[in-house]
């Protein structure tokens, strides 16, 4: 099989043993053959268009910019897995990000000025997500939706203001891990009992008082 394929997602393996490129002009080389780029800590205002040019790309860092937004022409990356735009300034997703129906990884951590509404309603769109990261994204409660993203692995929502989990959170069969630590939680629900494949979950500094006699028989 061409490893260069534009239709053939890569698994992480082979995406870690592609070139890891971290400049636009880098990559426009050779744009065919682009699959992961890094341009974290770029000073970037906006995306530059050229990216735009780089339709194979499963691996987009973004991260620390003064971003405020994400073009709406980000839903021609058909193939991305990986998008990191931690620590941008960016206000509203693009609708057009649930386009993006192969994402199995996103982080939103330290996205302060994030609509985090308009945000949530992306993301319970993305039912491939793996991995989902807000931390320090104002979010109030996991809400029942949270039960659409069935294959999620890892979720971590530090310092989100969350005060009230949904019920519907213990539906999630393949989440491994779960950081729910430095929030407003008074109480847990006991449907999280139902996560079976859960291996850590981290709840320091809540308001709970007691853990319900199914989430103890977790551990």
């Amino acid at each position: 099989t061409d490893l260069f394929s534009q239709d053939r997602l890569l698994t992480l393996g082979e995406l870690q043993k592609t070139k890891l490129y971290k400049s636009i002009d880098e990559a426009l080389i050779e744009p065919g053959k682009v699959f992961r780029i890094n341009l974290s800590n770029a000073g970037l205002t906006s995306l530059p268009s050229e990216i735009f040019l780089l339709k194979n790309l499963q691996s987009v860092n973004l991260s620390n910019n003064p971003l405020t937004d994400l073009p709406q022409n980000i839903k021609i990356f058909k193939n991305l897995q990986y998008l990191n735009i931690e620590g941008t300034n960016i206000v509203n997703l693009p609708a057009e990000l649930s386009d993006l129906k192969n994402l199995v990884s996103l982080n939103l951590d330290k996205m302060s000025l994030l609509n985090s509404m308009n945000a949530m309603n992306i993301i319970f769109s993305l039912e491939n997500l793996k991995e989902l990261s807000m931390n320090s994204v104002y979010i109030m409660s996991v809400p029942p939706q949270i039960r659409k993203l069935k294959n999620l692995v890892k979720l971590r929502l530090s310092g989100c203001g969350i005060a009230e989990i949904s019920k519907e959170i213990g539906s999630l069969r393949n989440l491994k891990y779960a950081d729910l630590s430095f929030n407003e939680i008074s109480a847990i629900p006991s449907q999280m009992g139902n996560m079976i494949s859960m291996e850590e979950l981290y709840l320091g500094g809540n308001q709970i008082k007691s853990l319900p006699e199914e989430i103890r028989k977790l551990a």
